[in-house]
């Protein structure tokens, strides 16, 4: 008999307990209330489906496909993964996806829920709810179970540290474990609930390798790269989410319309009134949003041919005159810049004199390289010195 279903006289004889995603919009100090499980299970998208998510544990757990297991002594169904072990208490738990806290329980005073404990649920950027229970334990401190800073309305990043692995609740503490829920309301699953197996997602996020890594931020950004900082304020400030599936691509050049998007999210930018007027920046481009608005900022002014090169890799002596009209920096006349490599005549060197002298740009051995295209790691650390030095 298939895992995935269940003798019609069984599932007659069952309740299933709604999700405790769901008992967020109600008083944590209530019980869980029972739904009865229809008879025929409705026909949506799978419900054990592999979607795109990090594993939220960082350490060892051991994981089994529970979803189908009984639970309540047979009133209900699990619906759900245990990610634990015997040791496992106190391990970081991180956001399995990106989204907001939406229900929290044991803050200002409150006791944790009676079952879920200290519970977190994040509403994801996808449209599903992803919900961690069981975090610390129901008699200690919020600090046991939470990360710093996480209340109702925290915005969470996908990777982020949200809380660590407990038995709050009605876990036991002879096995501390994570439950985690997923709920997606376009999927229905043999009991008739709006709840996703974690399984085989889980399963594929560790195979692939897609772990917290230790709370990185992104999978290709070491700790012990030089701009590692720099781009997690980066990410921190809400100016990148990265190039894709946790990565930064710290390594590639960035083109004229990244550095756009950059600079109209770094300074919060409003919408332009009118559209772009560079003739090789059509409305469909992917940067033409921002393009628009760096442009109506006097930032950007493109070419004398009408061109603004969005595809074109960025040089250093460009991103030096992008980030002084960025600033509002007060230009001169360089009749000598600090490095030999840049000539005084250049309609550049002003720039790169003005973020030389306000600590932006630091060249190496006496150069600058300003015709050497700019990376997306040293586009971070240009970004957070120029937007955490005050301007000229």
């Amino acid at each position: 008999m298939s895992r995935r279903t269940r003798p019609l006289a069984v599932a007659l004889a069952l309740v299933a307990v709604s999700s405790f995603a769901t008992a967020a919009h109600a008083d944590t100090s209530d019980p869980v209330s029972p739904t009865p499980v229809p008879a025929e299970p409705v026909p949506g998208p799978p419900y054990d489906a592999v979607i795109d998510l990090t594993f939220p544990v960082d350490g060892p757990v051991s994981l089994g496909d529970s979803y189908h297991d009984p639970r309540g002594g047979g009133t209900r169904w699990h619906k759900a993964a245990d990610l634990g072990g015997a040791n496992a208490y106190g391990l970081p738990i991180h956001a399995a996806y990106g989204g907001t806290v939406t229900w929290i329980t044991g803050l200002d005073g409150a006791a944790p829920h009676a079952t879920a404990g200290y519970a977190i649920t994040v509403s994801g950027d996808d449209g599903r709810r992803y919900s961690y229970m069981h975090l610390g334990r129901q008699d200690g401190p919020p600090t046991e179970a939470y990360a710093h800073g996480i209340v109702r309305g925290t915005r969470v990043q996908r990777g982020q540290r949200i809380g660590f692995l407990g038995y709050s609740g009605n876990a036991s503490p002879s096995w501390p474990h994570l439950h985690f829920e997923i709920e997606d309301p376009r999927v229905t699953d043999p009991y008739g609930t709006h709840r996703m197996n974690p399984y085989p997602s889980l399963v594929a996020a560790r195979e692939r390798g897609d772990l917290p890594l230790d709370g990185r931020r992104f999978l290709d950004v070491p700790a012990t790269l030089a701009h590692h900082d720099a781009i997690v304020w980066l990410a921190d400030s809400g100016i990148t989410s990265g190039c894709g599936a946790r990565r930064y691509c710290p390594a590639d050049q960035v083109t004229r319309g990244q550095l756009a998007r950059f600079l109209a999210s770094a300074l919060a930018l409003p919408p332009a009134a009118n559209p772009t007027p560079f003739v090789d920046v059509p409305s469909t481009h992917t940067h033409a949003d921002a393009i628009a608005r760096v442009h109506a900022a006097g930032i950007a002014r493109g070419a004398a041919d009408g061109s603004y090169g969005p595809n074109r890799a960025v040089t250093r002596e460009q991103m030096a005159s992008l980030l002084t009209a960025a600033r509002g920096d007060a230009l001169t006349s360089a009749s000598a810049t600090p490095f030999s490599d840049v000539d005084p005549a250049s309609v550049h060197a002003p720039a790169i004199s003005a973020l030389h002298h306000a600590g932006i740009v630091l060249g190496s051995n006496g150069a600058f390289r300003p015709a050497e295209p700019v990376t997306r790691a040293q586009m971070a650390s240009f970004l957070q010195r120029s937007f955490s030095v005050p301007a000229a």
